[in-house]
C-alpha cells in the first residue's frame, strides 16, 4: 500500500487545519490507482481534498481499525464532505487487507473502481498509516499549527504503543468499537479481568471482541470458574502430545491466511491421527474419545459470548464445551466447537489458553474453523459424495454436521486444494 500527496496553496475552507491540507491524494493497492475514477465521463487520477479530516479520523479511530476483528473500517467515515473511494481496513489479528470496493457520486456524477486488494502484515500496516497520518500533521506543523485535535490524539496513540500493556488494553478497547481514553468503569474492567486471564494479546483482544452485547459479568466468571477448575470431565489427555510437534511437521507460511493454515494443518491431523477418509464422528463424545478423552468427559455450563475454552494444564489439555442445549442443531454445534478447539491446539500449540467464540474474521477462530471443516469432512470425501449423486443434507447427515458447512466445503473446493498442495 502505498500514498503520495501533492500540497496545494492555502484552500477556501473556514477551518485552518483544513486550508493548511488541501492536497491532491492518490493512493495505491497493489501497484494500481484506487483513486482513479470517472468525473462527469472524464478520467481522473487523484482526488483533491483537505487531508487534515482523514488524519484525524485514522488516529482518533486507531484503535478501533487494530482492534475489531469483523468489522472492516472505510476511509469514507472520514471524507467530511469530499470525494473518497471506499477503501476499506481490515485487521484479523495477524493480517492487514486494504480492499477498494466500487463507490458511485450523485452531483457530481462521479464514479471509483473496486477490485483491488493487498494484504499486509500488522506492521507493515500500522507503518503505512502512521506514515500518511504523520504526512499531514507534520504539514500543520511546518506552519505554526500544532495543538490540534489530530495532534493531541496522534501524540497519545504513540505514548500508549510505547507500552505493551497498555497498547494490549487500547486494543481491546477498539475490539468494542470503545474509546480507550473515554471508557465506562465497567468496560475498563472487564478488559482488564480479560488480560489477567488471557496472557497474551491477541488471544484476549479475540476473547474481549467476540463478547459482544453479551453479559460480560457471567462471561468473565464463567471463564475464570473454567480456567480454574481441573475437573477430568473437561480433559483431553492424549491431545497436547499430538500437536506439541506441527510447528515443525506443518510450518507456517510467510503471509499465509487463515483458511490456508487451518486447511493444511486438518489434512496432517486426520493422517496422524490414521483416519481415512470416509471416517466419521457422530457426536463431540466421539470426537474427544480418539484424544483419549473418559466416559466421564461432558459439556460445561451454559453462557453466552463464547463457545469453548482451551486450557493447557498440567496434566494436559483441557476443553470447556459450552452447552448449547439437547436440540439436534446444539449436538452439531457441540460437534464443530469440539473440532475447533482441537484445532485451535493443532493451529496454535503454543497457546496456554484460548477462546473458541463467534467471530468470523479473526485469525484464530478463522483458521479453527477450517480446520474444523476438514477434519470432520474432508472436501475430497464430500466432492466424491456428491458425484454419487448425494445431497448436501444427506451429505451433511452423514457427517453430523450443518448442511451450511458441507456447502462451504464445497464452495472452496478449490482454495482447500490450493492450501494443501
Amino acid at each position: 500500500m502505498k500514498h503520495s500527496i501533492e500540497w496545494q496553496g492555502d484552500g477556501i475552507n473556514a477551518a485552518p487545519e483544513e486550508r493548511a491540507t488541501v492536497g491532491d491524494l492518490r493512493l495505491f493497492i497493489d501497484e494500481k490507482n484506487a483513486t482513479q475514477h470517472l468525473l462527469d465521463g472524464q478520467l481522473g487520477d487523484h482526488v483533491t481534498v483537505a487531508l487534515y479530516g482523514l488524519a484525524n479520523g485514522l488516529a482518533h479511530d486507531w484503535w478501533r481499525i487494530f482492534g475489531e476483528r469483523d468489522h472492516a473500517v472505510s476511509i469514507t467515515r472520514y471524507r467530511s464532505g469530499y470525494l473518497l473511494p471506499d477503501v476499506r481496513l481490515q485487521f484479523d489479528g495477524a493480517a492487514f487487507e486494504i480492499s477498494a470496493y466500487q463507490r458511485n457520486y450523485d452531483g457530481p456524477d462521479v464514479r471509483f473502481w473496486g477490485g483491488m486488494s493487498e494484504l499486509m502484515t500488522r506492521g507493515e500496516g500500522e507503518t503505512w498509516l502512521s506514515s500518511l497520518i504523520e504526512e499531514v500533521l507534520s504539514r500543520l506543523s511546518a506552519i505554526g499549527i500544532v495543538d490540534t485535535s489530530a495532534h493531541l490524539r496522534w501524540n497519545r496513540v504513540l505514548a500508549s504503543c510505547q507500552v505493551d500493556e497498555e497498547k494490549a488494553f487500547c486494543e481491546a478497547a477498539g475490539s468494542l468499537a470503545l474509546d480507550p481514553y473515554q471508557i465506562s468503569e465497567e468496560s475498563a474492567s472487564f478488559i482488564e479481568d480479560a488480560e489477567r486471564i488471557f496472557l497474551e494479546r491477541e488471544t484476549m483482544v479475540e476473547f474481549v471482541s467476540g463478547s459482544g452485547e453479551t453479559d460480560k459479568s457471567k462471561l468473565i466468571e464463567w471463564v475464570r470458574r473454567m480456567a480454574a477448575t481441573g475437573s477430568m470431565s473437561y480433559r483431553i489427555p492424549d491431545l497436547r502430545d499430538m500437536v506439541a510437534d506441527f510447528d515443525d511437521v506443518t510450518p507456517a507460511q510467510p503471509r499465509e491466511t487463515a483458511w490456508s493454515h487451518g486447511y493444511r494443518r486438518a489434512r496432517s491431523m486426520r493422517v496422524k491421527c490414521g483416519l481415512e477418509q470416509n471416517h466419521r464422528f457422530s457426536s463431540f463424545k466421539d470426537l474427544a474419545r480418539r484424544f483419549g478423552a473418559g466416559q466421564r468427559y461432558s459439556l460445561a455450563p451454559k453462557v453466552d459470548g463464547i463457545n469453548a475454552l482451551r486450557h493447557e494444564r498440567p496434566d494436559g489439555v483441557h476443553i470447556h464445551l459450552r452447552n448449547h442445549g439437547e436440540s439436534a442443531e446444539a449436538n452439531t454445534a457441540h460437534l464443530f466447537s469440539m473440532a475447533r478447539a482441537i484445532g485451535d491446539a493443532v493451529c496454535f500449540p503454543s497457546t496456554q489458553i484460548a477462546p473458541i467464540n463467534g467471530l468470523q474474521r479473526a485469525f484464530r477462530q478463522a483458521a479453527g474453523r477450517a480446520f474444523a471443516a476438514e477434519f470432520l469432512a474432508p472436501v475430497d470425501e464430500v466432492m466424491s459424495m456428491q458425484r454419487d449423486k448425494r445431497d448436501i443434507y444427506s451429505i451433511a447427515n452423514e457427517f453430523a454436521v450443518s448442511p451450511t458447512l458441507i456447502e462451504r466445503q464445497i464452495e472452496n473446493k478449490t482454495r482447500i486444494a490450493q492450501a494443501c498442495l
